[in-house]
């Protein structure tokens, strides 16, 4: 199903919602709105892909994807170039500013994974009743209520799980800063943050593009070249300094992030401490 429908507005005006466009387009336009739209929009993302840019900042519109935005926020999306399939509402309401804002969809608001059945369903659904001019305005109006919260559970409870990931991640990083210098183990940083291994080990590449272990090596490293700069520590308590019991180990690791031992890194930089 494709097209679009522009309703002709009468006696809506009183609902609570009503439809003031709809559309199933493949593929969309190049949309550019330096003051926004005078309805409230919710476009889902179906197929391909796309950009939008709003409130400052760009998204990546893959399929399922979906974005609300408020009346007169001001905007752009477009097609990537191997094309982008969406569908979208487009509507107004006495009180439908209030009643969003409410909800918790005051301004803007995003996620990249809306994948959901109903809300495709619903869509059809509001397109055949937008088809009648005649008598559709009352079933647009459920529809529309209907669609809105299906997209907002989708949208909010999407951006309440990213924030938790993040969450879990980040008390990982900062267990690891504070406590490089101790024997931390994998199993010990998803106890921490709550969730098994392998999905932390998911959550934590998809944040930092590192494993864990490999932030931890990282982190330790690090304060090994600082005290290695900065100290005239001998290189074995280095090792043991930043949680390496076993020297060559820690001589391993060394070279292998930064491509030469620990010794010639510390010649490098002008000192004759071994």
């Amino acid at each position: 199903m494709k097209g679009i429908i522009y309703p002709v507005i009468s006696r809506q005006i009183s609902l609570p919602f009503y439809l003031t466009g709809i559309g199933i387009r493949s593929p969309e336009a190049h949309v550019v709105r330096p003051l926004g739209l005078s309805s409230h929009q919710l476009l889902y993302s179906a197929d391909g892909s796309g950009t939008l840019i709003a409130e400052g900042k760009q998204y990546n519109m893959k399929k399922g994807a979906m974005f609300y935005i408020a009346p007169q926020i001001p905007h752009e999306y477009y097609p990537s170039e191997s094309g982008w399939a969406t569908s979208w509402i487009v509507f107004k309401g006495a009180y439908a500013s209030e009643m969003l804002a409410a909800m918790g969809l005051s301004r803007f608001a995003y996620s990249d994974s809306c994948s959901s059945e109903s809300c495709g369903r619903i869509m059809e659904r509001i397109f055949s009743a937008a088809s009648d001019p005649l008598n559709s305005g009352e079933k647009e109006s459920v529809l529309v209520y209907e669609y809105i919260l299906n997209a907002k559970k989708l949208l909010l409870s999407s951006e309440s799980e990213k924030n938790s990931n993040d969450n879990a991640v980040d008390t990982a990083i900062i267990y690891i800063d504070k406590n490089y210098m101790n024997d931390i183990r994998l199993e010990s940083l998803a106890e921490l943050s709550g969730i098994s291994v392998q999905h932390f080990c998911r959550l934590f590449r998809k944040k930092t593009a590192m494993r864990p272990m490999e932030y931890l090596a990282r982190k330790r490293i690090a304060e090994a070249k600082a005290l290695l700069d900065n100290t005239d520590m001998l290189i074995e308590d280095i090792s043991k300094a930043v949680g390496y019991n076993d020297g060559s180990y820690f001589g391993a690791v060394f070279r292998r992030t930064e491509g030469i031992s620990p010794g010639e890194y510390r010649r490098q930089k002008g000192s004759v401490v071994l």
